[in-house]
């Protein structure tokens, strides 16, 4: 009898300690992430910073985000920006960047979200943090994200040929359509007193 009752309470305590695993640290939600793999794309549009220049225009493209589990690689292609921006700053090759989810954690809104086929609900619902590496033209950055359930963004930094960038960044649902918002500085590499502010505006 008291070894039924020690194996019951040791069974109690293990899934007790599996459900308490599962709900802070999202444990076996990894797991199962860690053997999906994925891919998605979408169009991207960057409005003018200074609208009532009529000189002044928008850039438009597409990015693509493919992947297994943790480990992602990430694609944004702005048509014909190579022939407005800097060769310094963005080329036809576009802009690449490698990254990884390091914590992650499905919640009910994931699930509902991945049952409707509201793949943008599904990352907006799902909590996790990770980081990814960007290079593009003659640059190379990084950026820190996570998503809290509450609040999705992260910040990063730039370090170009003659200028640095650093930063932060959200990103908000807007009904079909995901609304980006940064905020950043930009100067001379290593002359941060010369930094001016930016405030820019993306749609994804």
């Amino acid at each position: 009898m008291n070894k039924k009752i020690l194996i019951l309470l040791i069974v109690l305590v293990a899934v007790a300690g599996l459900a308490l695993l599962e709900v802070t640290t999202g444990f076996f939600s990894a797991l199962a992430f860690d053997q999906i793999t994925y891919k998605y794309s979408s169009k991207v549009w960057i409005p003018p910073t200074h609208p009532e220049n009529l000189s002044e225009g928008s850039l438009g493209g597409y990015y693509k985000i493919n992947g297994k589990g943790r480990d992602f690689n990430f694609f944004l292609k702005l048509t014909g920006a190579e022939k407005s921006e800097s060769p310094l700053d963005y080329t036809e090759d576009g802009l690449k960047g490698t990254g990884r989810i390091d914590e992650i954690k499905v919640t009910p809104g994931t699930i509902y979200s991945l049952l409707s086929e509201d793949v943008k609900g599904a990352m907006f619902n799902t909590i996790f943090k990770g980081n990814m590496n960007l290079t593009c033209a003659a640059w190379t950055g990084k950026t820190d994200f996570q998503n809290n359930g509450k609040t999705f963004g992260g910040n990063f930094t730039i370090d170009g040929v003659a200028t640095d960038w650093e930063g932060t960044y959200t990103l908000k649902r807007e009904n079909l359509r995901i609304v980006g918002t940064s905020d950043f500085i930009y100067y001379p590499n290593n002359q941060i007193s010369k930094a001016r502010r930016v405030q820019k505006t993306y749609y994804l």
